[in-house]
């Protein structure tokens, strides 16, 4: 591990990754700031993250940057450390007044 990042209590860890997988169930992060998310609770620098995850470092940075067009399978990749994996979900239509 990169010995700038100071490591996160378990108890920190924990909490962060209950709250992570609430914000997803609730649709509150996007691609960009959940996979900021994942790599923030593991503890990892991009280029350690993205070793560990088996894809580029160019595409951890830019997903998380906000530009990048990731495929599914890294995409995949990357959600797997939090058992995750890309699905479609049903968005329900605003309701606007007036």
């Amino acid at each position: 591990m990169d010995k700038r990042r100071k490591p996160i209590p378990k108890e920190v860890a924990r909490a962060d990754r209950i709250q992570f997988y609430q914000d997803i169930a609730a649709g509150k992060l996007s691609l960009q700031d959940a996979v900021k998310k994942m790599r923030s609770i593991s503890g990892m620098t991009q280029p350690e993250f993205a070793k560990h995850r088996g894809v580029s470092v160019r595409v951890i940075r830019e997903i998380e940057a906000g530009t990048g067009n990731p495929t599914v399978k890294s995409i995949n990749q990357i959600a797997e450390i939090f058992a995750l994996e890309v699905a479609f979900r049903h968005k329900p239509a605003e309701v606007t007044s007036g």
